[in-house]
């Protein structure tokens, strides 16, 4: 007869052990196929919802949001990880993010989420995330892989169990089985995939990594996070990390920390690449139940879609605009260079011309600082957006 676990570390473990089961089980069933490959990701969430709101005011939030990533050797991100905890309702999730999943990055196009990293803009993978998601994401931290090696050295190594030997070449570096890894260890774990593993096995390694590093984690964080050096990049402070990583060990002590994966769809790619888009019903599904806190403004709203067109082209303008309608409660459907360059003035184009239409238009205008008279109903307005956006030669960059 097998024994129950008799104490509160027991039912922790054996919680762990059967999530680990369950999201093997889930992983390696794979996902729906869909029947052509994505040109382009817009909006996920908002183009379907008819709820009203206009989401989470940041000044009464008590959920709190980071990404938190690892930045493989050639820049793009390895393993990524966005973590919440509410101060209100004492609770925690993880979401595990598939790099394979495609994004959109302002007037760059469709890409790889992972990619988003490249060139070091942390804060290009947040707004991509917060798109995809529709919610609020109000750090990032990224760590290098030779600082991601630091930190789980510095905590004493990590309990992980690892579920398959662990291969480079012909050379096993893990064995199967429960044991304390190094950081070299761990970082080979979490990045590892085995000849005809389906890519979501990643995130299962990430979440076992994540759990063992809260396990480790020392009363006071912060000393450690403080002394990584430049290969650690944070958008807040090493205090700010510390106290969220504190509150989801707390969280994972009490059994009210969930992790949960992006759900996605596979992408048919004609070759042997893993490509997934994100599943717009079950990420709406996803965020209400863990991170309904962390809702973005108006992504929940009718009316509020904006698409940008750079009509100068000068890189970086697109990410400009949307760090401007978002926080405004407008949500962000993607950004495509114009058909032409050469615009002298921006353009907010709205369908019509009522007074509802009008003051969007208004309130679009305001959040990008241009005038007002920049507002003109248009019939080029289609389904993907409600407002569209011809950046000019005027649009004040700073």
């Amino acid at each position: 007869m097998t024994s129950q676990p008799s104490t509160r570390q027991g039912l922790r473990a054996a919680a762990r052990e059967k999530r680990r089961k369950q999201r093997r089980r889930l992983a390696v069933g794979g996902v729906a196929v869909a029947l052509a490959l994505l040109v382009a990701v817009t909006v996920v969430l908002v183009s379907n919802g008819s709820s009203v709101g206009r989401g989470a005011n940041k000044s009464t939030r008590s959920q709190q949001t980071l990404l938190l990533q690892v930045k493989g050797n050639e820049g793009s991100a390895v393993a990524s990880a966005l973590l919440a905890h509410d101060s209100k309702a004492k609770n925690g999730a993880i979401v595990l993010v598939p790099q394979n999943v495609l994004s959109s990055v302002s007037c760059g196009g469709s890409v790889l989420f992972s990619g988003a990293l490249q060139g070091g803009r942390p804060a290009t993978s947040r707004a991509a995330l917060a798109d995809m998601m529709g919610i609020v994401v109000d750090s990032s931290w990224t760590l290098d892989t030779t600082t991601f090696e630091q930190l789980v050295d510095g905590v004493g190594g990590i309990g992980v169990n690892v579920d398959v030997p662990v291969l480079r070449g012909r050379t096993v570096l893990l064995q199967p089985g429960q044991q304390k890894l190094t950081g070299l260890q761990a970082y080979e774990f979490v990045t590892y995939l085995g000849a005809g593993e389906q890519e979501q096995l990643r995130s299962t390694r990430l979440q076992d990594v994540l759990e063992g590093l809260l396990a480790a984690l020392p009363a006071k964080p912060a000393s450690v996070i403080g002394s990584l050096g430049g290969g650690s990049q944070l958008s807040s402070t090493a205090g700010q990390v510390a106290s969220l990583l504190t509150a989801l060990k707390a969280d994972d002590k009490k059994t009210d920390l969930q992790y949960r994966t992006l759900p996605v769809v596979t992408v048919a790619t004609g070759n042997d690449d893993q490509r997934f888009r994100v599943d717009a019903a079950l990420t709406r599904s996803l965020v209400d139940d863990i991170l309904a806190g962390s809702i973005a403004p108006g992504s929940r709203s009718e009316g509020h879609r904006v698409l940008v067109l750079n009509g100068v082209g000068t890189p970086g303008l697109g990410q400009i605009a949307r760090d401007r309608v978002v926080p405004a409660g407008f949500v962000f459907v993607g950004c495509q260079n114009a058909p032409s360059f050469g615009y002298k003035k921006t353009q907010v184009l709205i369908p019509t011309a009522t007074t509802e239409q009008q003051d969007i238009g208004n309130q679009v205008a305001k959040a990008l600082r241009v005038p007002l008279s920049s507002v003109q109903s248009s019939d080029q307005i289609g389904t993907i957006a409600d407002v569209i956006v011809i950046l000019g030669a005027d649009f004040p960059a700073k």
